[in-house]
């Protein structure tokens, strides 16, 4: 809320307390009125987001992130955080809710855990090492990170909180460690990051995962990936250190200031540079990275998939591009009716770019009940997923009755 409002709400407030018998009355109106602002300010921020998924073989469950998804805050594949607390796992349409009331995600292959409003950390999944031994009592958290067996959080008081598996001393947080602003988990070590930009490293060190480079310095942010750690520091220069010889390569020479990091879990490694793109290395392999994607604030890189979160919303067009690279993995689809759902797609888009609203909804439309149509896709989950993205291009293009899809 700006201070304006604030200022203007302190005011009436203020005359309030003369008039009287009303004042509690109006006390009330004006509160009121400032969570109203406060909700609606923190809606349109919310609005203007959208997850983007890539890597890994089209048709993968985890790439099925709905159009209709514009209000996330925090990615962790295969997971997203909405701006209402609700935690999605992406991999069915619609993706199930795991969890309410939730601040901030952290995922590994085997577990999820959520950082909730109240500051107290929950976790689940297939690994009982990080779902079920959550210390008791812990409570004050501000971030959280989650390796493959074990768990990370850091408190309000700048402290960190282990527990999980410590076969590797991944647990064994370095004691008198504070003044910590940011945490991190691998296979089997953890990093943390204080705030004079120095990183302390605990845990296994079989492919020197410990060995922080000498000199690094004025380090802004952290991320690891299996067995290699990334740094970024304040002028924008990427250090890695770690497997980084098979487990995603060395740094790009040649890569530009960046401002975000995303270690990948198997083989690859990206950044999101200071222009908002993204610049990736290392093993990659199926769906592509859009081309031209901008305005990335945060990355999430998984095994295969990743996911990159993008402060601006979807466009019916890219909607539109992404459907027809889905449609192409289905390689089932006879050719004609192939041809002919690829070009109602053509006809949509082309409407959309020419602003012929009611064209672009029944080409949609008639995209759709062709998909639907028994014998033509082949695959059920698909068919629900085409007809249910379609829905959501109907829904940002304006048109009416999309529901009815």
């Amino acid at each position: 809320m700006s201070t304006d409002t604030m200022s203007t709400i302190a005011i009436t407030a203020a005359a309030a307390g003369r008039t009287g018998p009303r004042r509690a009355r109006l006390r009330a109106w004006c509160w009121g009125l400032a969570a109203c602002l406060l909700l609606c300010s923190s809606a349109a921020f919310a609005a203007r987001t959208r997850v983007v998924a890539w890597g890994g073989e089209v048709g993968n469950r985890q790439l099925d992130i709905p159009f209709s998804l514009g209000d996330a805050v925090d990615i962790a594949v295969p997971y997203v955080l909405r701006a209402n607390g609700d935690v999605l796992e992406i991999g069915t349409m619609p993706p199930l809710v795991r969890a309410r009331h939730a601040k901030a995600i952290a995922a590994s292959l085997f577990c999820l855990l959520i950082l909730h409003r109240d500051g107290t950390v929950e976790g689940m999944g297939d690994d009982p090492a990080c779902a079920a031994s959550v210390p008791v009592g812990l409570s004050g958290v501000v971030k959280i990170a989650a390796g493959p067996h074990f768990g990370l959080a850091l408190t309000a008081d700048a402290h960190v909180v282990a527990w999980g598996d410590n076969t590797s001393g991944q647990t064994d947080v370095p004691p008198g460690l504070s003044n910590v602003i940011a945490i991190a988990a691998g296979r089997s070590h953890a990093l943390a990051l204080r705030s004079d930009g120095q990183v302390v490293a605990w845990g296994s060190n079989s492919d020197g995962e410990l060995d922080i480079p000498a000199g690094l310095t004025n380090v802004v942010a952290i991320d690891v990936g299996n067995a290699y750690n990334l740094a970024l520091q304040a002028d924008g220069t990427v250090v890695a250190w770690g497997d980084t010889f098979d487990y995603p390569r060395p740094v790009p020479m040649d890569l530009p200031p960046a401002r975000a990091l995303g270690a990948g879990e198997w083989r690859q490694a990206a950044v999101v540079l200071r222009d908002g793109t993204i610049r990736e290395w290392g093993f990659q392999e199926g769906k592509a990275l859009p081309p031209g994607l901008g305005n990335v604030v945060k990355l999430s890189m998984g095994y295969v998939i990743n996911f990159a979160l993008v402060a601006a919303p979807i466009t019916p067009g890219e909607a539109i591009a992404d459907m027809r690279v889905d449609l192409a993995a289905l390689l089932a689809i006879e050719e004609r009716p192939r041809s002919v759902l690829n070009a109602y797609l053509d006809l949509a888009a082309w409407a959309v770019r020419v602003h012929r609203i009611p064209l672009a909804c029944t080409a949609m439309r008639s995209f759709a009940e062709l998909a639907a149509t028994p014998g033509v896709i082949g695959y059920t989950d698909r068919v629900l997923y085409l007809v249910a993205q379609t829905r959501d291009v109907m829904r940002l293009t304006g048109c009416g009755r999309w529901r009815d899809v």
